[in-house]
């Protein structure tokens, strides 16, 4: 069995549905650049700045964010909500 360390270090359903909009919300209206980019707006915010998940949490969510289909930001930014909020997030 393969550890990501995504649940381990830090539970699922921390924070509130609203919590991740106004985060996305603010990232969605400032951020610009392509899902690479994206991806750096993401660390700083959601890494460095709210402190939800550490270095190795987050990068191991963007390796697999980059195995699924379609921009790899935004399936790291559905997971970031999926995994703060639950499905509301």
């Amino acid at each position: 069995m393969i550890e990501t360390g995504l649940t381990s270090a830090h539970p699922t359903r921390s924070g509130s549905a609203p919590e991740v909009l106004a985060a996305s919300l603010k990232l969605g209206l400032t951020c610009f650049g392509g899902p690479i980019a994206h991806l750096g707006y993401f660390r700083r915010e959601f890494v460095e700045r709210r402190r939800w998940f550490d270095d190795e949490t987050f990068t191991d969510l963007v390796g697999l964010c980059q195995f699924l289909p379609g921009p790899a930001s935004s399936q790291v930014i559905f997971s970031i909500g999926l995994l703060r909020a639950g499905w509301l997030g």
